[in-house]
């Protein structure tokens, strides 16, 4: 919940936050797209992670854009 991006020295970095109670193994998927696109893609280095971050630099940076982006657990 919370996803969010932050932007520090032109880094893009997804951030979310987890239940206290969120069970042992869980793992994320996280996916991107530009506003207008229809198609959600799929950032391949954040798949079946247990990390609360993605780094999105590569996929965000025309910064004259806007991005969205999503977490599924």
């Amino acid at each position: 919940k919370h996803a969010t991006f932050s932007s520090t020295n032109f880094d893009n970095i997804l951030t979310w936050e987890t239940e206290a109670d969120i069970p042992p193994g869980t793992v994320f998927d996280v996916q991107y797209k530009q506003y207008g696109e229809k198609v959600w893609l799929n950032k391949h280095e954040c798949q079946s992670i247990t990390r609360p971050f993605c780094n999105l630099t590569h996929e965000t940076e025309n910064f004259a854009e806007h991005y969205y982006a999503r977490v599924r657990a």
